[in-house]
């Protein structure tokens, strides 16, 4: 810890790179894991300009704190500028020679000193918003009145690059000064908290999961950060010092320490971000694992702004950031220099046994982590295996060290160390039979475990998930860290849903998968009562992969100019409904007239609508549908199909340049008493975040000037399910419970017309089957709802009829079934098909036969899908796929593909 990360590896071209933009020294949370120091650019730069920045201690307070800077000039000003952040336990000098790279590159580089580090005074909050992130906006402050940096509309032209403990920075400062103009986040985390004393990622059905404590890479953090002191705490903030010593003897988390965590973890910002975002996270990474940067870019995502996310093998456990100095540069060309939008195609690295079986790949999109893939279904070896937690917990397994990767079965680190991986009694493996084909994984792998205390008592459960890939009779263990179970189970045992560590790994023909179950790990603080459980498997194995991948140069051409950004659209639509209700008396019987009229008209009618930006760019090109009353309508399409455009014309917030819109036969234009009849969530909720819900709804409410009893609260709350919470400050509520509370608001007076863009951003599975329910009754009722979103799983289980559109054209409409193609058979994707129609045919079904070298067609009857699937793995079948003969992703890929070859 402390040492400079290894020499930087040779990077790939352009279009192969990992887009991972993270400078190369913008060091990890632990010293060791920083990047490669770059040569200095020849263009004769000029030395740095230093001077100390004074800040405030704290937010209101009298106090102040003294921020070491290094102002790198280029040699032709006004430039545009980039903040850099440093990693955990380093200071401005370690970031010299990535900040000499982007001088020499045409940037004015601000590097400096987080408090309590190096020269600057203070003590560490660890990125909070009381007192890191206010110094960082300070600096921009700094950039701002700095004559070498380029303006913009009368702000800096400005970006802040940051990895790990800088990358949380860069994120917060991005989300929280909208003076920022591009963000690059590199093996950093979403919820601290969740981080440092993760849930559990085993689950028992009805019980609350628990949390286990990183212990090891805790002490590593406060040890760095007392570097040179004999107090591990006199460098930090009084309540992290207090919080640190709760954990580490074995206390648990209080609301209040969740709170500090929370003031400290960019998930509590990031719904006001609106700079274009790139998040880059390690394979190889016990801390930070992908489902960090994976909530990140669903909360970005859901503010609005443009975020790209990216996978790459390092990390804090491997090279740091090494080798991705020229996707930082790329991003920072594109949205600072150009003012372009940089492209959003998804870059991965994919380790492999062999180092010639690796390789680099390129998707169109991103997949997240058990989304958008056809899972491989995999048996396991089930039988019944006994493990023992020892007295104490010790000794321990050890998987990794802070910073380390530890590799094969006896623990050989790369530092040479020596530890015993599994002592002996502790593990249990399950192991799959080989794989007759290549498979590429690549995400969150799903399998399930039994547990039964081996004496009949109820009791905590604390085990630890791994992955490893069985090459003859060499053991490669997966990166991404292990997968922390502690849950409470009855007397006669129970089953455990497992999530492990999202990871990618390319596996051979003839490769095993082996599943490694212990009852200890030296990176946690684990159980040290001694217990002793039997262990056993579901059976099967869930491993995902992506739908489309590719690699090669020529993958991901540059993107069109950037849409215009939506931006604020409620509060924008707040303004409309205050100006359509101050009209008066005449507006309001124009109103109902119009409302009179349209009695028999459809709730939609838009036609031949056609809208150009002013850069030439067709949005939307002739579109023409029509949406009838009780019906749910799925606007679906790709990134950048015009989907957006068009919801914008339909609420009246742009208007289009041809063609015309209609809403219950009067006509849809910026004011239009016609609004009023719709209600709208498009993008990222807005709310005030010292008001709590109930209050920002009966605010939203009295501003369109309608009857307080018409706005119908109480049962827009019941269906919006928040309870409690909706008298709590919105600023505390998470990403689900805001994308709740924006359903509402749109909800709000039960409008006849419902427009929605991805209502189910931040919502977890049983609140997505309950708003699913809602819209289907909604369009029952006699009303009707357009809802646009990117699950086609659930939009096909949701939407009675669909609208698909691509390069700003529809090029399909009608009711599901006849878009996708309905029908009652499967298709499976087998490994043996003559073993799966023997299976089946013992199953009951109405028929089955071979489609194919390795598929069968099925016709269940009444036979669920899922028990034919759990017949195939009990009869040792491996299951590929299994989907309807025409499922809705299928002709959504097929109609968007054939209107992309005609433009």
């Amino acid at each position: 810890m402390g040492m400079p990360a290894s020499a930087s590896r040779p990077t790939r071209p352009a279009l192969l790179r990992v887009a991972a933009g993270v400078v190369a020294v913008a060091l990890a949370v632990i010293p060791g894991v920083g990047g490669t120091a770059s040569a200095e650019a020849d263009t004769g730069p000029r030395a740095p300009r230093s001077r100390f920045v004074e800040v405030p201690s704290s937010p209101g307070g009298t106090g102040t704190v003294r921020i070491d800077t290094d102002l790198y000039l280029p040699t032709s000003v006004p430039a545009p500028a980039v903040l850099l952040a440093h990693g955990f336990g380093q200071t401005k000098a370690d970031l010299e020679p990535e900040a000499r790279r982007l001088q020499g590159a045409g940037y004015v580089v601000l590097a400096y000193s987080a408090r309590g580090f190096g020269r600057s005074t203070g003590r560490i909050g660890l990125d909070s918003l009381d007192g890191e992130v206010p110094d960082a906006r300070a600096l921009v402050d700094v950039l701002a009145r700095e004559p070498a940096v380029r303006s913009r509309d009368g702000d800096p032209v400005v970006g802040v690059v940051g990895a790990s403990y800088g990358g949380a920075l860069a994120l917060m400062l991005g989300a929280t000064d909208p003076r920022i103009d591009a963000v690059v986040a590199g093996i950093t985390w979403n919820d601290l908290a969740q981080a440092l004393d993760p849930v559990s990622s085993g689950r028992v059905r009805g019980s609350q999961p628990e949390r286990l404590f990183k212990s090891a890479w805790a002490a590593r953090l406060f040890g760095t950060g007392a570097a040179g002191s004999s107090d591990p705490c006199s460098r930090f903030t009084a309540q992290l010092c207090t919080l640190y010593r709760t954990l580490v003897t074995g206390g648990s988390l209080t609301d209040a320490d969740l709170a500090l965590l929370q003031r400290s973890s960019p998930s509590t910002v990031l719904s006001g971000m609106t700079a274009p975002t790139l998040l880059i996270q390690g394979l190889q990474d016990s801390l930070f694992g992908l489902d960090q940067a994976d909530v990140n870019r669903r909360q970005i995502r859901a503010a609005g702004a443009t975020v790209r996310v990216d996978w790459f093998d390092g990390g804090h456990d491997g090279d740091g950031i090494a080798g991705t100095e020229q996707a930082t540069e790329d991003w920072l060309a594109a949205t600072l220099q150009h003012g372009s939008s940089p492209m959003r195609r998804f870059e991965y690295d994919v380790p492999a046994s062999t180092t010639s079986f690796a390789g680099h790949r390129v998707a169109s999109r991103y997949p997240g982590l058990d989304g958008s893939v056809r899972p491989l279904f995999l048996p396991l070896g089930d039988a019944e295996q006994t493990v023992v937690n020892p007295p104490g917990g010790q000794p321990a397994a050890v998987t990794s060290l802070p910073g380390i990767a530890v590799d094969s079965d006896v623990g050989i680190a790369a530092n040479g160390l020596l530890a015993p991986r599994n002592p002996p009694g502790q593990a249990a493996r399950f192991v799959s039979s080989p794989l007759r084909t290549s498979v590429v994984l690549a995400g969150t792998t799903w399998v399930r475990i039994q547990v039964t205390p081996v004496r009949a008592v109820e009791q905590d459960v604390v085990l630890f998930g791994q992955l490893a890939a069985l090459t003859g009779t060499a053991s490669r263990t997966l990166p991404g860290g292990v997968a922390p179970i502690r849950v409470h189970v009855p007397a006669g045992g129970a089953t455990i849903g497992v999530a492990l560590p999202a990871t990618t790994w390319r596996f051979a023909a003839g490769d095993r998968i082996a599943l490694t179950v212990r009852t200890t790990d030296s990176q946690f603080l684990g159980s040290t009562t001694p217990a002793a459980f039997r262990v056993s498997t579901g059976g099967a194995i869930v491993l995902p992969r992506l739908t489309t991948q590719s690699s090669g140069a020529g993958v991901g051409q540059p993107t069109r100019a950037t849409l215009w950004r939506i931006g604020g659209l409620l509060a924008i639509l707040l303004l409309l409904l205050i100006g359509a209700a101050v009209v008066g008396r005449r507006r309001a019987r124009t109103a109902r007239s119009a409302e009179g009229a349209g009695a028999s008209a459809p709730p939609l009618r838009v036609r031949g609508v056609t809208k150009r930006f002013r850069s030439g760019f067709v949005a939307v090109d002739d579109v023409s549908f029509t949406v009838e009353r009780g019906q749910v309508v799925g606007l679906l399409g790709e990134n950048g199909a015009g989907k957006t455009t068009t919801m914008r014309m339909v609420l009246g917030l742009a208007r289009p340049d041809a063609g015309t819109i209609e809403a219950f036969g009067a006509a849809v234009v910026p004011g239009a008493p016609v609004l009023r009849r719709i209600g709208c969530f498009v993008e990222g909720p807005g709310f005030l975040p010292h008001l709590s819900g109930r209050r920002n709804l009966r605010l939203f409410w009295a501003a369109t000037g309608r009857p307080r009893r018409d706005a119908r609260m109480e049962e827009v709350l019941a269906i919006a399910d928040l309870g409690d919470a909706v008298r709590r400050r919105v600023g505390g509520y998470s990403q689900g419970m805001r994308q709740r509370l924006a359903i509402a608001q749109a909800m709000l007076g039960m409008p006849d017309l419902l427009v929605l863009d991805e209502p189910t951003n931040g919502l977890d599975p049983p609140q997505i089957v309950a708003l699913r329910g809602v819209l289907r009754r909604y369009g029952e009722s006699g009303r009707t709802v357009i809802v646009s979103s990117h699950l086609l799983g659930e939009v096909e289980l949701t939407c009675s009829h669909l609208v698909v559109m691509s390069h700003g054209r529809v090029v399909a409409s009608g009711p599901v079934a006849e878009v996708a193609g309905g029908t009652d058979e499967l298709l499976v994707e087998v490994d043996d098909p003559r073993e799966a129609v023997e299976a089946l045919q013992q199953l009951g079904v109405d028929a089955v036969e071979p489609a194919g070298a390795d598929a069968v067609r099925v016709r269940p009857g009444a036979v669920p899908a899922a028990a034919v699937v759990g017949a195939l793995v009990r009869a040792g079948v491996a299951v590929s796929d299994v989907h309807r003969e025409r499922h809705l992703e299928d002709a959504f890929l097929d109609l968007i593909g054939d209107a992309g070859a005609t433009r």
